[in-house]
């Protein structure tokens, strides 16, 4: 989780594991392309600049794991 690991954003560093660790790359990948989930930004204490960059970065983590794999 190299990527994740270099977010400065506690909040949004622990989000972005919590989706690496629970979510498969085509639900990030889905999730990147639609709308912030506002029940995930209540629940995390996030901006939706915070969910959306948590989301790109462990997306691209399960890429780069993928691509490695």
């Amino acid at each position: 989780m190299s990527m994740i690991d270099q977010l400065n954003n506690v909040k949004t560093k622990d989000f972005a594991k919590h989706c690496y660790e629970t979510s498969s790359v085509e639900k990030l990948r889905a999730a990147a392309e639609g709308k912030a989930d506002q029940a995930e930004m209540e629940h995390w204490d996030l901006s939706e600049g915070q969910w959306e960059e948590a989301i790109a970065t462990a997306l691209a983590d399960h890429e780069a794991k993928e691509s490695n794999d």
